[in-house]
């Protein structure tokens, strides 16, 4: 296995951890995962909010005067 060095502490460890054992700093990879999973939650937030204010547009009442 090769070791990589922390960009936070500047130490080498394994390839293999996600996270540095010294500093707990996520590798590149696991934070590009990481951004991965933010933006599938917000797309799917975003969605949900859009449908809700589609949906009350359309069920509450309308007062014309």
């Amino acid at each position: 296995m090769s070791e990589i060095i922390c960009n936070h502490c500047g130490r080498t460890f394994e390839e293999d951890n996600n996270h540095c054992p010294f500093c707990q700093t996520p590798t590149p990879a696991q934070q590009d995962k990481d951004l991965d999973a933010v933006k599938k939650k917000m797309i799917i937030f975003i969605v949900g909010i859009s449908i809700f204010c589609a949906i009350m547009i359309l069920w509450l009442p309308r007062d014309i005067p």
